[in-house]
């Protein structure tokens, strides 16, 4: 199991950024809860979303190179955070737009080597997913500053489709196939005009960014 940090450039893992020590205890009220959705979809969906995008992605699409992405659900249009393991992105967003962001996550796969010691069953990727979580370690984030209480996001998916491009930026071969994913992921269900900021760190992992969205 390959890991990098990057919540798209990677199979294993992806990260966002750092949690202030002095930020408030008062959780955000922009964070959507465990069992909320956006655009008629919970945490597992978008956390599939995230992967399918990732298997989809060429390391030669201009796309691989463009942190602000979105996406669309139901009709609605989702703002999707994508960018490397350390550093800051900035993006500019619509006033109440909803954004995910996949803070740090492992899937596994149906492809070689991407399911190491587990089989290819929908029961055995999940399995996969799970254990190789267990070594991400500590992860805390904030928005604007609050804290968010991460542990109570941890997501669990179902086994869903993939299909891999040519050249995919995870380094799999090329192809339809199954994958299964474990993490923590963070839909928000929009920002007030002005500027905001989100942050993550997993210090085993070495991932620290920074995300400044700008809203108008």
């Amino acid at each position: 199991m390959r890991r990098k940090l990057g919540s798209l450039a990677a199979v294993a893992v992806g990260v966002l950024a750092l949690a202030a020590l002095t930020a408030s205890s008062q959780p955000p009220s922009s964070v959507v809860p465990p069992t909320g959705k956006v655009a008629g979809h919970g945490y597992a969906y978008w956390m599939e979303r995230h992967w399918q995008f990732a298997f989809s992605l060429s390391k030669s699409s201009p796309q691989s190179r463009n942190y602000c992405q979105s996406l669309t659900a139901n009709g609605k249009r989702v703002a999707f955070l994508i960018g490397a393991g350390t550093g800051t992105h900035a993006c500019s967003e619509p006033v109440g737009r909803p954004i995910y962001v996949n803070l740090v996550g492992t899937d596994c796969a149906t492809y070689s080597g991407q399911h190491p010691g587990f089989g290819t069953s929908d029961a055995q990727l999940q399995l996969c997913s799970r254990k190789y979580f267990a070594g991400v370690g500590t992860v805390s984030a904030t928005v604007d500053g609050q804290v968010v209480d991460v542990k109570a996001l941890v997501t669990a998916t179902g086994a869903f489709p993939v299909h891999a491009v040519a050249r995919n930026v995870l380094g799999v071969s090329a192809g339809n196939g199954r994958a299964a994913a474990y993490g923590i992921g963070l839909l928000l269900s929009g920002f007030s005009k002005g500027t905001h900021t989100i942050h993550c760190i997993v210090p085993t992992l070495g991932g620290n960014v920074t995300w400044t969205i700008h809203t108008s």
